[in-house]
C-alpha cells in the first residue's frame, strides 16, 4: 500500500515536494524501499529527501521511488510534471521567471549604499520597520493576499530614498520566498502574462509610475485579471504623485487620470515615513554596534534621514550646490524637464540644446569647447559607489556601451523640484523639448505646461507632434488650446476633416460670436450635430419660434428641446399638451413643469398615473415641497421611484436640522454623503477650525468648503500656502483674490511658474485693470519664453 496521496497540482516549491514524498513513504525504510525497488534505489535516497539543502532525485530515481511506494504507473507522470515545475521547466509561463528567494534586490530597484571603508556586502543589513509587523502593515497585507489564492495590490508611498523599496523587498522574502516574481519591462509585458498568469506570482512594480500615463498605460482591468488569478502586485509611488493620481477633478476640469485612480482604488496603501522611529533608530544602533559601518556612518547624520544617507542623498545635493556653471545648468535643465512630465531617459541633445539657457551672458562667453563633456563627466561619476546625480541609461535595443539618455536621481530631482517650483523656464530649455520629445504622452505632458505659461508656441508644436502619432488626449487638448484662442480658421479645418470634438468647439465659437448662418449651413449641409444644437440655442434666445418648430417637426431634437423650453416660458400649454401627446418627450417635460410652477397638482397627477414619467417627478417634487408626506409614501409603495427618492431626501433633511453629531460620526466612518452635508453644515455657520482640522485629515469636501470660507473672508496667507502645496482650488480661488485686488505681478509669477488656471485669471486681471488690448493678445497668442 502507499502512503498519502498529496495534490501534486498544488506542488511548486522543493520543501513542498520533498514533503509530498516524505508523506508517501510513510515510514517506510530504506531496506524496505529498496527491495521493493529490487535493489534499484542508492542508498543516499531516502536521507537526502529528508534533507532540505539537498536537490531532487533525478527522473530515474523517482521513478524507482514511486514504484518501491506503489504509486501506480498511470500516476507517475503527474509526479515527474510536478518536479519539472519546481525545477522551473514544467511551466512554459514561468519562462524568464525567478524565485523570489533567488531575486537580487539591486536589480529590483533598492538603492546602492555609499561605500564605507569595512563595508561588507552590496547593502547594509536590513532595519526592521514598523511596519513590517504593523497589523495593517506591508507583510500583513502582502501575507494577506497570498493567502488561499485571495491576490492584492499593495502600494508603498513615500519619498525617494527612505527605503520603500528594500521594505517591500524583505516583505516578498519574508512572506513569499518561493513564489515566483516577475519585474516587467513595460506594461505590454504584464498585459501579456495577466492573459494566463502562473500560480503563485509576485509583480514587482517598482516606480508605478513608469507603468501608468492615462490610456496607453497599465490599466484596473488588468490588475483585476491579476488578483482574479491570485497574483500578488507590489508596488513603490511617491507621495506627491500619489495626490496627483488620486485628486478628483474641480469641476469643469478635464479628468487627465481617471485611469490611474481606478486603478489604485484597488490598492492595499503603506506609507513610509521620511525618519525612523525611535523604536526603529534603536533597532538600527543595535544592528550598527554589531558592526554594520554603514549604519554606523548613518546614524551620525544630521541634516538627513538613515536611509537617504545610505543611498548617498548628502553627496548628491552637494554635487549640485558645488556644480560649476555649466554642469548646473545641465543638471537643472534635466531636473526641469522631469518636473514638467518627462519620464524617459533624456538624450545628450537635448540637454546640449537647453542648458545654454540656464548661463548668464559672461558664462556662456567664457564656455570651453569640451564644457558639456565636462559636465556629463561630473555629474555622472558615481559618489561613495551608490549614486550619480545623472545616471545613463541605454536603450534595451542598443548596444554594449551605448547610451540612449540620461535620468535624474530620485532624491536629487524631489528636492530640486520643490525648490524650483516657481522657477522660470528658459526658452531654450522649452525648445529642446520641442525639438527632442518622441513619446506623445510626454508631448502631451509637456504642451499642457507650455499652456499654463500661456507659451502657446511650444504647445502648439508639441500638440502637433503627438496628434501625428496619434495620442487621443493630445488632439483634444491641442483643440482646447485652439478654441480658447478663437482660432476660427484653424478649428475649422479639423472639423471639416471629421474632428468631432474640433466640431463642438467650432459650433460653441460660433454660437458665442452670434454666427447663424454659418451654424445654419453647417447644420443642414454638413449634418453637424454641434452646429444644431448651438443653432437651436440661438435661436431660442431670439425667439425664432416659428423655425425652431419647423426644424422640430423635421426631426431636429436640438429645435424640439428648445421649443419646448420656449413654450414653456411663455404658457403655451395647449401646443406642449399637442407636443407632448404626439410623443414629444421635451414637450411632455416642458408641460409638466409649467403645470407644477401652476400648482395644478391634479393635472400633474392624471399624467402621471397615465404614465408621464415627466409629470410623475414634478408630481414628487411638488408634493415634497408642501410637505405632503403621506401621498409620497403611498405613490412610493406602489413602485414610483420619483416619490420614492423625495421621500429620501426629506428624511435627510430632517436629519439635517438639529442632528449635526449623527453626521459628524457617520462622515468620521467613511460615509460620503455625510461628509459632505456636514461640511455644507459647518460652512454655512463659518466653523472654520473644524473645517480646517477635517481638510487636513482628507475630508475632500470640507476642504473645498474651508477654501471657499477662506476666500470669503480674503485670507490671502493661508489660501496661498495651501495652493504652495499643490492644492489646485486653493491655487484658483486665490487667483481670484488677486483678480479683485488688482495682484497682476503675483500672477504673472504664478503663470511662470505653470500653475493651472492662473494664466486666465491674468488675463481677467488685465482687463479689470483696463488693460484689455494687452490682455486679448495674451488670450490669443500667449507669452514668449524668456
Amino acid at each position: 500500500m502507499s502512503g498519502e496521496q498529496p495534490d501534486l497540482g498544488q506542488i511548486h516549491t522543493r520543501a513542498e515536494f520533498k514533503g509530498a514524498l516524505e508523506r508517501l513513504r510513510a515510514g517506510r525504510s530504506y531496506a524496505a524501499l529498496d527491495k521493493a525497488a529490487e535493489g534499484r534505489l542508492p542508498k543516499s535516497t531516502v536521507s537526502d529527501l529528508l534533507n532540505p539543502d539537498k536537490g531532487l532525485p533525478d527522473e530515474t530515481t523517482l521513478e524507482a521511488l514511486l514504484r518501491a511506494c506503489g504509486v501506480p504507473p498511470h500516476q507517475e507522470s503527474a509526479w515527474l510534471k510536478a518536479r519539472k515545475r519546481v525545477l522551473g521547466g514544467g511551466d512554459p509561463r514561468t519562462a524568464g521567471l525567478i524565485r523570489v528567494a533567488k531575486a537580487e534586490p539591486r536589480r529590483l530597484g533598492v538603492h546602492a549604499a555609499i561605500d564605507v571603508p569595512g563595508a561588507d556586502g552590496e547593502l547594509p543589513a536590513y532595519v526592521e520597520r514598523d511596519t513590517d509587523t504593523a497589523p495593517r502593515g506591508v507583510r500583513t497585507l502582502i501575507g494577506n493576499a497570498a493567502e488561499g489564492g485571495r491576490g492584492g495590490l499593495v502600494v508603498l508611498v513615500g519619498s525617494s530614498s527612505v527605503g520603500k523599496t528594500r521594505c517591500a523587498f524583505e516583505a516578498i522574502r519574508a512572506r513569499v520566498p518561493d513564489w515566483w516574481l516577475l519585474h516587467p519591462s513595460d506594461t505590454a509585458q504584464i498585459r501579456a502574462i495577466a492573459a494566463d498568469p502562473p500560480a503563485r506570482l509576485v509583480v514587482w512594480l517598482d516606480e508605478l509610475q513608469r507603468y501608468l500615463d492615462g490610456v496607453d498605460g497599465l490599466q484596473a482591468g488588468t490588475v483585476r485579471a491579476l488578483l482574479a488569478q491570485g497574483a500578488v502586485l507590489v508596488a513603490t509611488l511617491w507621495p506627491d504623485r500619489y495626490d496627483i493620481y488620486t485628486a478628483l477633478p474641480q469641476p469643469g476640469q478635464q479628468d487627465t487620470h481617471a485611469h490611474e485612480r481606478e486603478l489604485l482604488s484597488l490598492a492595499d496603501v503603506v506609507d513610509i515615513a521620511e525618519r525612523f522611529t525611535p523604536d526603529e533608530r534603536v533597532r538600527a544602533e543595535q544592528i550598527a554596534a554589531d558592526g554594520d559601518v554603514r549604519l554606523a556612518v548613518a546614524l551620525h547624520s544630521d541634516d538627513y534621514g538613515l536611509t537617504q544617507t545610505i543611498a548617498a542623498a548628502p553627496q548628491l545635493m552637494r554635487r549640485w550646490r558645488q556644480a560649476d556653471a555649466y554642469a548646473a545648468a545641465v543638471l537643472t535643465a534635466a531636473v526641469d524637464a522631469t518636473r514638467l512630465g518627462v519620464d524617459s531617459p533624456l538624450p545628450a541633445a537635448l540637454l546640449l540644446q537647453a542648458a545654454p539657457g540656464y548661463c548668464d551672458p559672461r558664462q556662456s562667453a567664457k564656455a570651453p569647447s569640451n564644457w558639456f563633456e565636462n559636465a556629463l563627466a561630473y555629474l555622472t561619476e558615481e559618489l561613495h559607489g551608490a549614486a550619480s546625480a545623472l545616471t545613463p541609461i541605454a536603450s534595451p535595443r542598443g548596444g554594449m556601451g551605448q547610451t540612449t539618455g540620461y535620468r535624474v536621481a530620485d532624491y536629487l530631482q524631489q528636492h530640486a523640484q520643490a525648490e524650483r517650483r516657481h522657477a522660470k523656464i528658459p526658452a531654450t530649455c522649452w525648445q529642446a523639448l520641442t525639438d527632442h520629445l518622441t513619446d506623445p504622452s510626454e508631448q502631451t505632458q509637456v504642451a499642457g505646461a507650455a499652456c499654463d505659461r500661456l507659451l502657446y508656441r511650444y504647445a502648439d508644436r508639441l500638440y502637433c507632434n503627438a496628434t501625428q502619432t496619434g495620442a487621443p488626449p493630445a488632439g483634444l487638448q491641442w483643440i482646447d488650446l485652439l478654441a480658447r484662442r478663437e482660432n476660427v480658421e484653424e478649428l475649422r479645418l479639423h472639423a471639416d476633416a471629421g474632428d468631432w470634438y474640433a466640431a463642438e468647439r467650432l459650433a460653441r465659437l460660433l454660437a458665442e460670436r452670434g454666427e447663424v448662418e454659418e451654424l445654419r449651413a453647417r447644420a443642414d449641409a454638413a449634418g453637424d450635430w454641434n452646429a444644431a444644437g448651438r443653432l437651436a440655442g440661438l435661436l431660442a434666445e431670439r425667439g425664432e419660434v416659428e423655425e425652431l418648430r419647423a426644424r422640430a417637426d423635421a426631426g431636429d431634437q436640438h429645435a424640439a428641446f428648445r421649443l419646448a423650453r420656449l413654450l414653456a416660458e411663455r404658457g403655451e400649454v395647449e401646443e406642449l399638451r399637442a407636443r407632448a401627446d404626439a410623443g414629444d418627450r421635451y414637450a411632455a417635460d416642458g408641460l409638466a413643469g409649467l403645470l407644477a410652477e401652476r400648482g395644478e397638482v391634479e393635472r400633474l397627477r392624471a399624467r402621471a398615473d397615465a404614465g408621464d414619467q415627466h409629470a410623475a417627478f414634478r408630481l414628487a417634487r411638488l408634493l415634497a415641497e408642501r410637505g405632503e408626506v403621506e401621498e409620497l409614501r403611498a405613490r412610493a409603495d406602489t413602485g414610483d421611484p420619483h416619490a420614492a427618492d423625495r421621500l429620501a431626501r426629506l428624511s435627510m433633511e430632517w436629519r439635517e436640522r438639529g442632528e449635526v453629531e449623527e453626521l459628524r460620526a457617520r462622515a468620521d466612518t467613511g460615509d460620503q454623503h455625510a461628509a459632505f452635508r456636514l461640511a455644507r453644515l459647518l460652512a454655512e455657520r463659518g466653523e472654520v477650525e473644524e473645517l480646517r482640522a477635517r481638510a487636513d485629515t482628507g475630508d475632500r469636501y470640507a476642504a473645498g468648503r474651508l477654501i471657499d470660507l477662506l476666500a470669503q473672508r480674503g485670507e490671502v496667507e493661508e489660501l496661498r500656502a495651501r495652493a504652495d502645496t499643490g492644492d489646485r482650488y486653493a491655487a484658483d480661488r486665490l487667483a481670484g483674490l488677486l483678480v479683485e485686488r488688482g495682484e497682476v505681478e503675483e500672477l504673472r509669477a504664478r503663470v511662470d511658474a505653470g500653475e493651472p488656471y492662473a494664466a486666465n485669471w491674468l488675463i481677467a486681471a488685465l482687463v479689470k485693470r483696463g488693460q484689455v488690448e494687452e490682455a486679448e493678445r495674451l488670450r490669443r497668442y500667449g507669452l514668449e519664453a524668456e
